[in-house]
């Protein structure tokens, strides 16, 4: 009698939770599910560093000797040295830059009162000062304008032309053939677009047509 009374109390005490130990046993169930894989995990990542597994790979520290060795190898130079087939002497004695060459950067005319490129180099001199070939060529021109006075252009090889203004007292004519030093002729007054900045030669220099930088193909840049 007295099973039978504790069977039926078991009984109800299933229906009563069977919800919730259903829940348990279920927790239970993924809690060991997780655990067996976190210790499977486990045992293939061991596995992977140990024995040269797929599975993980090892983080190797940096060398960093290694890497100082690297920096302390000797590293190209951005911006190379070209050499040029013609180096070119100063167009003065004792040369003094009175404007740069400048292709972009604008810089003040104070004859002419304004703001210009300046793809030349003026070289400050006394009037009657000597100029001077700058390399080996031979004379294409002479000529006088308003602005830049008398002009002597000389073409040299390798597809150079040099150009002198403010000249006077001019030595050659077109067709002479000139050495580097040879006089051309003397610092002048003869053009007006720059007399606000004295005496002074306006040397050009163009390689195939175009005008470029004289301080790239002088003979200390080339050395």
């Amino acid at each position: 009698m007295e099973k039978k009374f504790n069977d039926s109390k078991f009984s109800a005490f299933l229906k009563k939770n069977g919800y919730l130990i259903l829940m348990i046993i279920c927790l239970a169930a993924i809690a060991t599910l997780i655990a067996y894989a976190v210790i499977r995990n486990g045992d293939s990542v061991k596995n992977g560093m140990t024995n040269g597994g797929d599975e993980v790979t090892p983080i190797v520290a940096e060398d960093k000797n290694a890497e100082k060795g690297n920096e302390d190898e000797e590293k190209p130079n951005p911006r190379p040295v070209v050499k040029t087939p013609v180096t070119i002497s100063s167009p003065v004695d004792d040369p003094v830059v009175l404007k740069g060459y400048t292709e972009t950067e604008l810089v003040y005319n104070a004859t002419m009162k304004h703001w210009a490129t300046h793809q030349a180099i003026d070289y400050k001199t006394e009037n009657g000062a000597p100029v001077k070939a700058v390399y080996d060529g031979e004379v294409t021109s002479v000529s006088t304008t308003t602005l830049k006075g008398t002009t002597v252009v000389v073409k040299h090889d390798d597809g150079l032309e040099s150009s002198y203004s403010l000249l006077e007292n001019v030595k050659v004519k077109a067709g002479d053939k000139v050495e580097k030093g040879d006089v051309l002729g003397y610092v002048g007054e003869s053009g007006v677009f720059e007399t606000a900045d004295g005496p002074h030669l306006h040397f050009e220099l163009r390689k195939d047509g175009k005008l470029v930088d004289p301080e790239l193909f002088s003979d200390s840049a080339n050395k």
